[in-house]
């Protein structure tokens, strides 16, 4: 009777280690992807100053690049996620600055084509008709 009590024991273990394991097996939860909060236009313009300032004062930092504007470093840096997160704003974005560089810039300035000068128009004298100077000049 021992063998019989022992196979029951060890019977009686696996199925409560079983059932143990299907009732309180965590099963897995579906979370709810939550969408960021669009950007807001007067955020985006906000962001875009922002790194026009430091732009134009590269020892500027961002803490003192946001001050007028009345927002943490969490909340700004919280806007930069949102956009960086679109790619339609990070090109806005990238636009918008290369756009202030190249107003800006002395080199990008120097770049640009200067306007074609116009042409001499040669000086006739009296002695020449329009149209044939060789037949005039002696």
């Amino acid at each position: 009777m021992t063998r019989r009590f022992r196979f029951l024991l060890i019977l009686l273990a696996i199925g409560t280690l079983g059932i143990g394991v299907f009732v309180f097996h965590p099963q897995a939860e579906e979370v709810e992807s939550i969408e960021p909060p669009p950007v807001s236009e007067s955020d985006l313009q906000m962001y875009i100053k922002v790194y026009t300032a430091m732009q134009d004062d590269h020892d500027l930092t961002i803490e003192e690049a946001i001050k007028p504007y009345n927002v943490s470093l969490d909340d700004f840096r919280q806007i930069e996620r949102h956009i960086q997160n679109e790619a339609r704003l990070v090109e806005r974005v990238r636009q918008a600055l290369l756009e202030h560089v190249k107003e800006h810039s002395v080199f990008a300035q120097s770049l640009t084509p200067a306007p074609p000068a116009a042409t001499p128009v040669p000086h006739r004298t009296r002695n020449q008709k329009k149209g044939h100077p060789e037949k005039n000049s002696k």
